[in-house]
């Protein structure tokens, strides 16, 4: 069978007599850096030199109200109440070890929300939430606000918290679970 491909045809007809062209076939893979004309090397984003011997820019920090002695940081504050808010709705703590920690009606709302739970004979979905991030903020004298993100399973869902200075330490005054 390959005889008969590159034997000449046997009618002079069916084809007519074309010279045949070689093409060089086109490059398969792009030129090296190396082999292109104008091979002048740019440094990238990346390959600069490192600004060891340049003196960082000084930071701009704007001061806000000064903390009042004696009360902690409400971050570190913050994150504890919340983690003892997500052991309460797991059932591990009783609400009223954090009776301190809570304005009378911040425990008032939070109790009757993880006892609707109860009756609906679902688990509150702080049960199993874990702190993602925790933001603080001090807009005023002896007041701190926090927002925080949580996992709650496959969701992230926010937390906002409002700490005041009540008797010489933090405590949360409103509380909003979302």
């Amino acid at each position: 069978m390959t005889a008969a491909l590159l034997a000449p045809p046997s009618s002079p007809q069916a084809t007519p007599n074309r010279p045949v062209v070689l093409r060089p076939a086109p490059r398969r893979e792009p030129p090296f850096d190396d082999e292109l004309a104008e091979a002048v090397h740019r440094p990238g984003p990346h390959e600069l030199r490192l600004p060891f011997d340049v003196p960082p820019a000084p930071r701009l920090w704007r001061a806000g109200p000064p903390r009042p002695t004696g009360l902690p940081d409400p971050a570190s504050w913050g994150r504890r109440l919340l983690i003892g808010l997500i052991e309460t709705a797991a059932g591990r703590r009783p609400l009223h070890q954090l009776g301190g920690m809570l304005s009378p009606s911040v425990s008032r709302g939070i109790g009757a929300d993880f006892e609707l739970a109860a009756r609906l004979g679902t688990p509150h979905w702080l049960h199993r939430a874990t702190i993602r991030t925790l933001r603080v903020s001090e807009p005023a004298d002896r007041v701190a606000e926090l927002c925080a993100t949580v996992n709650a399973g496959k969701r992230v869902r926010a937390v906002a918290i409002r700490l005041e200075e009540h008797h010489g330490r933090w405590c949360c005054m409103r509380l909003q679970l979302g």
